[in-house]
């Protein structure tokens, strides 16, 4: 059974493509603008032809659909939060790393401590209010 509506599937079924029409676009300007033309035209090529492989493939792969933000069911909604869920333990084990890298060099307060702490402060403040029992707005079951 579907869990989203009809319209809110259709709006998403192109967002992520309109994201990346824009995004190339704007793109594009900037590189121009600071008179990098190889880039003006290579940038542009490549986050349009993400959007386009993404929307079109999404119907027939299960990867172009989570990569285009379908989340039609619960399946999928658990696949796309595990996946974020690893994605936030690489990213955080790197800021890790790279905090220690910082401290052996006598460079602590740099990006990577900065970084370090505020994914620790999210990571403890989304906890508390993950933990609250607040099913009513913020439910942890990856099915609803």
């Amino acid at each position: 059974m579907l869990t989203t509506h009809s319209i809110g599937r259709a709006a998403n079924r192109w967002a992520v493509l309109a994201v990346t029409l824009v995004g190339g676009a704007a793109m594009a300007v900037i590189m121009a603008v600071r008179g990098e033309i190889a880039l003006a035209i290579a940038l542009p090529v490549i986050i349009i032809g993400y959007g386009l492989a993404v929307t079109f493939s999404a119907e027939r792969s299960d990867v172009a659909a989570q990569l285009s933000g379908r989340e039609e069911d619960e399946r999928r909604r658990l696949i796309n939060w595990r996946a974020g869920a690893t994605t936030a333990n690489v990213l955080m084990l790197v800021l890790v790393c790279g905090t220690f890298y910082e401290l052996v060099h006598g460079e602590l307060g740099g990006k990577f401590s900065l970084l370090s702490a505020l994914g620790g402060i999210t990571y403890a403040a989304s906890s508390a209010n993950y933990t609250r029992g607040r099913k009513d707005k913020h439910s942890v079951d990856p099915a609803e």
